[in-house]
């Protein structure tokens, strides 16, 4: 029976990605304005058409769903990727002065151009712009396929991680949520970016550590890394999985050995292996000097940017002592940015050593249970109070919200919250308009970080009193 069902499924999945094949072949033929040969408008939907076809086979394999239901994701699935296809020529300035120029240095100088750093994104991202070089494809739709690709894994990966934290019934919800959630749409089909990248893994690493499989969790967290330097607002679960003994030495050994099998194909392009574990130092220095966050809804919004600094939202400040109520903001020019980025810099490295040094001091309050939660409040925190911050880098607290209303029904307008102020943050740099005070979009991120330190907070001195009566935490 199970044989028939499997078949049954097998043969829908791709009767499925056939029909979808043949939508996308004319919607790219008609729509797109570089899609090239008829050949290579073929090629290039069969290539969405199988990330398709992946997701369908994953879903079918993982859930075992009947007939109606996978016939109803397919085509719910179907149409969140005919949207996707519909965003593949819109172009930002990122693509532009960045990812095309970094794809053509490839394309003059291939494999060799490794022992280099071409472009500040590490090296894996470098690699698939390499690939991407090699194709007649136009690259713009390349890049954004990469993400395409993540995205409907990472929809996959929540899906599983929902059965893990709200059971069964949370999974396709979860799946359909992730398909058509606003922010992965624009951050990759849209905007080209790869977020949905590192998210997936660290997602499928927080998956793993919950279900008690610590060695691939700290692989899934290397190599997201590797991918992303924001992976580090999960590090802190890290710290708090090695105090539980989730983590022990020979997982971190996993996570360096990992690391470094990521850098072989650079190193065997002539790359040395200081430059190759510096990519991030170099990343982080010298950049953005301009203004203290990036469209990010973050503690940085109550402060203006420069070219902003005498405009009506910022009246307030023409009245402080020496500023042109006419001109720029006096105190704020170009020569002091950088060290109010420094200042704000320290002030956020000694606040962040502060909440962690009181978690620690309570870390046995913090049971194994409460990852997700610690998890959120990090993914929250740590981009809430760094300056120099862009708006996608709530990416990673946008996919742990939703999990988070998951577990905690009650907490359901958390992603309303994180997921709202984050899509709303894309707006001025995708469309040049600023439709709200973005001070709005970080009170909404505030206000989520409140609800999700008074629910840490609480669950503590919940179990703090269970302890002082001689219960087992």
């Amino acid at each position: 029976m199970r044989n028939k069902e499997t078949t049954r499924s097998a043969a829908l999945a791709l009767g499925m990605t056939l029909a979808l094949f043949a939508i996308l072949s004319l919607q790219m033929g008609a729509t797109l304005l570089h899609a090239g040969t008829l050949m290579q408008t073929l090629g290039l939907a069969a290539l969405f058409a199988l990330v398709y076809g992946g997701l369908m086979a994953g879903y079918a394999a993982l859930e075992r769903p009947k007939a109606y239901t996978l016939c109803f994701v397919g085509a719910f699935a179907a149409l969140t990727m005919i949207a996707r296809v519909s965003m593949l020529d819109f172009v930002t300035a990122d693509y532009t002065s960045f990812l095309s120029k970094w794809v053509d240095k490839f394309r003059a100088g291939g494999f060799s151009l490794l022992a280099q750093n071409v472009g500040d994104y590490n090296l894996l991202y470098q690699y698939a712009l390499l690939i991407i070089s090699k194709s007649s494809l136009n690259d713009l739709y390349l890049i954004k396929y990469v993400t395409v690709i993540f995205d409907h894994l990472l929809a996959l990966a929540m899906m599983r991680a929902a059965g893990v934290f709200g059971g069964e019934k949370a999974k396709l919800p979860v799946l359909l949520i992730m398909l058509a959630l606003p922010t992965t749409l624009l951050d990759g089909a849209c905007w080209g970016q790869c977020d949905s990248v590192y998210a997936f893994l660290v997602v499928m690493s927080l998956y793993m550590l919950e279900t008690d499989r610590p060695m691939r969790s700290a692989i899934f967290l290397s190599v997201a890394f590797a991918f992303k330097l924001q992976t580090i607002f999960f590090f802190p679960v890290v710290l708090f999985g090695l105090l539980h003994k989730k983590y022990d030495w020979c997982h971190a050994a996993a996570f360096f050995a990992a690391y470094v099998v990521t850098m072989i194909p650079a190193l065997i392009a002539g790359r040395t292996f200081m430059d190759a574990v510096s990519v991030y130092a170099n990343q982080s220095m010298g950049q953005y000097y301009d203004r203290l966050t990036y469209n990010a809804p973050n503690l940085y919004l109550f402060f203006p940017m420069l070219e902003f600094a005498s405009s009506q939202e910022f009246t307030w400040m023409r009245y402080i002592e020496g500023i042109d109520g006419k001109g720029l903001n006096g105190y704020l020019n170009p020569d002091l940015f950088p060290d109010l980025q420094h200042a704000a810099l320290y002030a956020c490295v000694v606040l962040t050593l502060i909440v962690v040094i009181y978690w620690l001091m309570h870390w046995k309050e913090i049971t194994p249970d409460m990852t997700l939660e610690l998890a959120l409040f990090f993914a929250i925190f740590l981009p809430f109070v760094m300056p120099k911050i862009h708006e996608r880098y709530f990416y990673l607290a946008d996919m742990l919200s939703i999990l988070y209303a998951v577990k905690h029904p009650r907490r359901r307008f958390m992603p309303l919250l994180v997921v709202g102020a984050s899509l709303m943050s894309y707006v001025p740099y995708l469309m040049r308009q600023r439709p709200i005070d973005e001070r709005v979009l970080a009170l909404m991120m505030l206000a989520a970080l409140v609800v999700v330190s008074r629910d840490l907070l609480a669950r503590m001195r919940r179990n703090r009193v269970f302890a002082a009566k001689g219960g087992l935490l």
